[in-house]
């Protein structure tokens, strides 16, 4: 801003000196309020930095428990990884999976140490709240024998599944925020055709897949007739079918639903085999190393559409 010779009479030379000197100084340094707003700013990222860098640590952290612990530890998060599970974690292409570790007990007299461990364990598997793994009791007993298996799901692909599926979930009072336990656990204690679907949806098959079985299902206890079906295999580390795996109607051509999803998995697990040669072995990082690789720089979003 300039001064205005007019507004400068010889009198009030002192005045517009002044004043000049002050709209000087508005340009040449920051408020005090400004600073500080600055110093906080920066305070601010400073500390959400430091914050990153904890919750980062946490991620997968096998810290503190005893050599045993941490070995039993290791080896469950590396069989998760090299089963179906693996589309769970690293990728989002299947809201829950399942099997990665089972049990048996007997009822009458049951023991569950070993559940019991592994549920401790798995308590570990977290990433803020990415990710929830535990130990799913079936409901059925054959043979005066229950059996369960290790679970893990990916929070944000479990919830897009419920408000997927709004007419499945709402009807048993399922929101996007139930906890996944009680989730799978409803789906669990469902009635037959309404537990086969809960399940296809859980494990991530395409929603022809959900419905092709469940028709079958129900044919086949009306009439006693197996229904003839084809399957669908998508592979794992360790398996090249059996893991990833949903029925279809005998002799159907694979749907674009079906090579969509075929392509982001094998994009996934080719990731993972070069990632796990890297990390895993005598002398290497290990499987946290690896787990946080892959949570870090999931491989399905270079896939993905």
């Amino acid at each position: 801003m300039l001064l205005n010779r007019s507004d400068c009479f010889p009198h009030r030379t002192w005045l517009c000196v002044a004043l000049a000197l002050l709209l000087a100084s508005f340009g040449a340094w920051p408020a005090p309020s400004t600073a500080r707003a600055q110093e906080h700013q920066q305070g601010f990222q400073a500390q959400s930095r430091t914050q990153e860098a904890a919750a980062w640590a946490d991620c997968f952290s096998l810290d503190g428990l005893l050599p045993e612990q941490r070995a039993r530890a290791e080896a469950l998060f590396l069989a998760m990884l090299d089963s179906e599970a693996l589309y769970t974690i690293a990728a989002d292409l299947k809201p829950m999976s399942s099997g990665y570790v089972r049990f048996q007990f007997e009822v009458a007299k049951p023991e569950l140490a070993d559940i019991e461990t592994t549920r401790a364990l798995l308590a570990r598997f977290r990433c803020g709240d990415r990710f929830y793994a535990d130990v799913l009791t079936f409901a059925a007993v054959y043979d005066g024998k229950r059996y369960a298996e290790g679970v893990v799901f990916n929070r944000a692909a479990l919830e897009r599944a419920i408000r997927a599926h709004p007419t499945y979930f709402a009807s048993f009072g399922l929101t996007p925020n139930a906890h996944p336990m009680a989730v799978v656990h409803t789906v669990e204690q469902a009635e037959p055709a309404a537990r086969w679907r809960g399940y296809g949806y859980l494990f991530g098959y395409p929603d022809a897949a959900v419905d092709f079985f469940v028709t079958a299902g129900t044919s086949q206890a009306e009439t006693g007739k197996f229904v003839e079906r084809d399957f669908r295999h998508i592979p794992t580390q360790t398996r090249a079918t059996g893991g990833f795996t949903w029925a279809v109607p005998r002799g159907s051509a694979e749907t674009d639903e079906e090579k969509h999803l075929r392509t982001r998995a094998l994009a996934v697990l080719e990731d993972y085999r070069a990632r796990r040669a890297r990390l895993i072995g005598e002398g290497k990082p290990g499987v946290v190393a690896l787990l946080r690789e892959l949570t870090a720089q999931p491989a399905w979003k270079a896939a993905a559409p």
